[in-house]
C-alpha cells in the first residue's frame, strides 16, 4: 500500500511541476514581448516587408513568389501518459494474439521542418518532414503472465516497445485571388500528403488501441486540405484566417473520421522593419499526432527588401524559426512605399 501511495504522489508532483514550469515560461515570454514592444514603438514605420507563407503556427494566403523560398523548423513538446485501455485487449506479439492491458506514454519533442519554394508567383511547392526526439512508448502489462491482479506493483511484469514518430510531407499551395489593393482579401487553397510512422494517441470505439502489433510500429497516410485568407487593414495591420480538413488512415476505425481545423492570426508593424505576429490553431497534426489549441507569438525582422527571418514561440511550449527569401514578385514590390 505504501508503494502505490508513493508512486501516485511522485506522479502527481511530476505533473504539477511540469504544469507550473509551463505557466512560468509563458509568463516570462509575455513579459519579454511587452518590453520589446514598448521599446520599439518609437521607431518610424514606412517599409515594405517580404511576405511569408506562414506565421508561428498557421498558414497565410501569401505565396513566396517565383524563385523565392521559405525554410522553417521548430520544436514542439508533446506529452501524453493517460492513454490506455481499462480492460485487456488482443495484442499480436511474434505472430500470436494474447490478451494484455496496454497503455501509451509519450514525452518527446516533435521537430517539424518545412521548405516552401515558389514555382510561380501564385504557386508554392511544399516539402518537409517531422521528426521526434524519442520518448514514445507502448507498454504491455503482465507480459509473461506471472503477475496477479492482487499484486502490489502490477507494472513489474511488463514489456516496453518504443514507437517511431516521423513523417514526410509534400504539397502545393495556390493563390487563387492575389492582393490587388482592392480592399478584398488574398485567398489561397492548398493541400499536402503525409506519410510516415505514428503512435496510438487515441482509442477506437471499443476503447482499444488500433495497432495490435506494437513491436512493428504504426504506419499511417494522411491528406490535409485547407483554404486561407489574408486581409490588410490600413497600413499597420494584417489579419489571417483559415479552415481545413485532415483525413488520416489512423482515424478510419475511430469516430473522428475527419478532423476539422480552423485558424486565426494577425500582424502589427511595430517598427520600420519589424512585425509582431500572433496566431491560434484549433488543431494541427504532426507525424500523425494531433496538437490542439496552439497559441503562437513571433517577431519578424526584415534584413533587406527580399530577406526576412522570424522567431516565434508557442504554448506547447516550443519555438519556430523561419527564414524567407522573397521571389520576383517580392523584389518588384520592394520599391513601393507601403508598409505591407
Amino acid at each position: 500500500m505504501h508503494t502505490n501511495f508513493s508512486g501516485s504522489n511522485f506522479r502527481w508532483r511530476r505533473i504539477s511541476y511540469a504544469e507550473k514550469k509551463r505557466q512560468h515560461n509563458i509568463q516570462v515570454f509575455i513579459y519579454m514581448i511587452c518590453g520589446l514592444l514598448f521599446i520599439s514603438m518609437a521607431s518610424p514605420l514606412a517599409a515594405q516587408l517580404p511576405a511569408v507563407p506562414h506565421l508561428s503556427t498557421i498558414q497565410t494566403a501569401e505565396p513566396v513568389g517565383k524563385g523565392g523560398s521559405s525554410t522553417s523548423f521548430g520544436l514542439l513538446q508533446y506529452a501524453e501518459d493517460t492513454v490506455g485501455s481499462e480492460h485487456r485487449q488482443n495484442v499480436n506479439i511474434g505472430g500470436f494474439d494474447e490478451l494484455h492491458r496496454v497503455s501509451l506514454q509519450v514525452e518527446t519533442f516533435l521537430v517539424p521542418v518545412r521548405f516552401n519554394y515558389g514555382l510561380t508567383d501564385e504557386l508554392d511547392l511544399v516539402l518537409g518532414g517531422t521528426f521526434s526526439t524519442g520518448g514514445a512508448q507502448k507498454i504491455v502489462y503482465d507480459f509473461y503472465s506471472v503477475a496477479e491482479e492482487t499484486d502490489i506493483d502490477p507494472t513489474a511484469d511488463r514489456r516496453v516497445y518504443d514507437q517511431s514518430l516521423f513523417e514526410g510531407v509534400i504539397g502545393l499551395k495556390y493563390n487563387i485571388k492575389p492582393d490587388r489593393n482592392d480592399n478584398l482579401p488574398s485567398i489561397s487553397m492548398g493541400g499536402d500528403v503525409q506519410v510516415g510512422f505514428t503512435a496510438d494517441d487515441q482509442l477506437n470505439s471499443d476503447n482499444e488501441f488500433l495497432d495490435y502489433s506494437p513491436a512493428d510500429g504504426f504506419p499511417f497516410f494522411g491528406i490535409n486540405t485547407y483554404m486561407v485568407g489574408t486581409q490588410r487593414l490600413g497600413s499597420l495591420f494584417k489579419v489571417h484566417a483559415g479552415v481545413g480538413v485532415f483525413l488520416t488512415s489512423k482515424s478510419l476505425k475511430t469516430t473522428d473520421f475527419f478532423r476539422f481545423n480552423w485558424q486565426l492570426g494577425g500582424e502589427v508593424a511595430i517598427a520600420d522593419n519589424m512585425r509582431l505576429t500572433g496566431d491560434f490553431s484549433r488543431e494541427l497534426a504532426y507525424a500523425g499526432m494531433h496538437l490542439k489549441n496552439l497559441f503562437g507569438l513571433a517577431f519578424r525582422y526584415e534584413v533587406s527588401d527580399t530577406l526576412a527571418f522570424q522567431l516565434g514561440f508557442n504554448s506547447r511550449p516550443g519555438f519556430q524559426f523561419n527564414l524567407t527569401f522573397g521571389g520576383e514578385k517580392a523584389q518588384t514590390l520592394g520599391g513601393e512605399n507601403l508598409l505591407f
